[in-house]
């Protein structure tokens, strides 16, 4: 019978639809946070495994530029320090000094004095991270964190629904439209 009478209503949305409509999304949203908030600890709560990389090529070295190296981008990366790394000049194949260089544990390292800064450097380091779940976790965790910006155009439409139903209302007067 709800229905029926709904189909029927063909006035447009009004006020006494508003409140359904935000605790709606408010409570989309507040189970998006709990579900972000899960991921993230699930992510941090995975033990660190130690990975050691063998001549990853950083090319185009410009002196005091911060250059990264590519196991940055994983999940819990860390425990690189300019101790902890070698690098190479792959045209001279010499070892550069450690003084010539700051690599931090971020995973940037800096050229600081290298005078053949020129050449590609090849980089040895060990680094540590969580492992495939920590960096699934962490993709679908971006993922919902692009979506949020949407929750603002579908508050915007549901608000612009609202509005011009109160608006046909107000025109149709007591008429049926």
């Amino acid at each position: 019978m709800e229905v029926k009478s709904l189909v029927r209503n063909k006035k447009g949305m009004g006020l006494g639809d508003l409140y359904p409509v935000i605790l709606t999304i408010a409570l989309v949203a507040i189970l998006l946070a709990v579900v972000l908030f899960v991921l993230s600890e699930f992510g941090e709560a995975m033990p660190l495994r130690t990975v050691n990389v063998a001549n990853e090529s950083i090319t185009a070295w410009v002196e005091g530029v911060n250059q990264t190296v590519t196991g940055a981008a994983t999940c819990g990366f860390g425990t690189v320090t300019t101790a902890s790394v070698v690098v190479y000049n792959t045209t001279g194949a010499y070892l550069i000094g450690a003084g010539n260089y700051t690599a931090y544990s971020d995973g940037n390292i800096i050229n600081a004095s290298d005078t053949d800064s020129m050449y590609a450097w090849q980089v040895s380091y060990p680094y540590t991270w969580r492992g495939e779940a920590c960096d699934a976790t962490e993709n679908v965790t971006e993922d919902f964190t692009d979506f949020i910006p949407w929750i603002g155009v579908i508050l915007l439409i549901v608000a612009a629904a609202i509005v011009l139903g109160i608006v046909i209302r107000s025109f149709a007067g007591g008429r049926r439209v």
